[in-house]
């Protein structure tokens, strides 16, 4: 890992500060009671294959009984995790990545039931392929930087947002979103959390649009996240893709990750849009300098 390198730096204070506040969140009263089972790791062990629903299940039947012990850990391991990140040794910085890299694995595996990309479902709309392997990738991803320099093409950060692009059109090729209810069900399920009167009747009128036109709107995000996968690796170093990509990147967080579920009292983490942006604001500092006076 390179200290001196801009983009790595930036991408390293972020992932930090994630943490921290990951570790924050964790301390929000819901946490410590069942609430935290029911609504967050229940869910996550529905539609799953049957060796992944026993995995999750067995955490839960671990974690029940010790709860509020369980979540005092968690809060601490991720709080721990950020401190380390953020601290000036970069031999304590690799240690931290590190746990970033087990801890983040973990928590997709049994937190995130991988995403739920194998249950068919999975869009990223809602976040998959899930925050946390965002954060053990990135850190994964830090750990193996040399000498912080890039080659003429997208820089390596960059082609993590425009791979995420590419994975997201593709999950939205599932036969459900091309159906009113399931292009409306992120939007119409993010309405339902508890929060703002304005946000909840700007998620439903989303909703209803969408349902009500759910095979257009579905073509026109999947020709989004394709074309904007495209255009960043075709101008790398032009500040137009990176600026639409943020656009959009802060629309899906808004209008169907519920902007990290901040309101509702058991937000573990603000989703992945954001992790998306962090990488996105490094590979801009990366980007290839030399190609800024080509076309867009």
């Amino acid at each position: 890992m390179s200290s001196s390198s801009s983009p790595d730096r930036v991408l390293r204070l972020g992932l930090g500060i994630l943490w921290l506040l990951d570790g924050l969140l964790q301390m929000q009263p819901g946490m410590f009671t069942m609430d935290m089972v029911s609504t967050i790791m229940q869910p996550a062990a529905t539609g799953q294959p049957a060796w992944l629903t026993a995995l999750i299940t067995w955490s839960i039947r671990l974690v029940t009984p010790h709860l509020i012990a369980f979540n005092w850990i968690i809060i601490a391991l991720q709080l721990l995790i950020g401190v380390l990140i953020l601290w000036p040794s970069l031999r304590v910085q690799r240690s931290g990545l590190w746990l970033s890299v087990v801890w983040g694995a973990l928590v997709w595996l049994v937190g995130e039931g991988l995403g739920q990309i194998l249950t068919g479902s999975a869009t990223f709309l809602v976040g998959a392929p899930g925050s946390a392997f965002y954060y053990a990738l990135l850190s994964l991803m830090l750990l193996m930087v040399g000498t912080g320099r890039q080659g003429q093409g997208l820089h390596r950060y960059g082609s993590v947002v425009a791979g995420s692009l590419v994975l997201a059109a593709l999950l939205q090729l599932a036969p459900v979103y091309f159906t009113s209810l399931g292009i409306a069900s992120p939007f119409a399920g993010a309405a339902m959390m508890q929060q703002p009167t304005f946000m909840r009747a700007m998620l439903d009128a989303v909703a209803t649009a969408a349902a009500t036109q759910a095979v257009i709107v579905n073509v026109a995000l999947i020709a989004v996240f394709v074309l904007l996968a495209v255009w960043l690796w075709l101008r790398p170093g032009k500040g137009a893709p990176y600026l639409v990509t943020a656009l959009l990147l802060l629309l899906v967080w808004v209008f169907a990750q519920d902007a990290g579920m901040f309101w509702s009292g058991m937000s573990t983490d603000p989703n992945t849009a954001p992790v998306l942006a962090l990488a996105l604001l490094a590979a801009w500092m990366g980007r290839p300098r030399q190609w800024f006076h080509g076309r867009l």
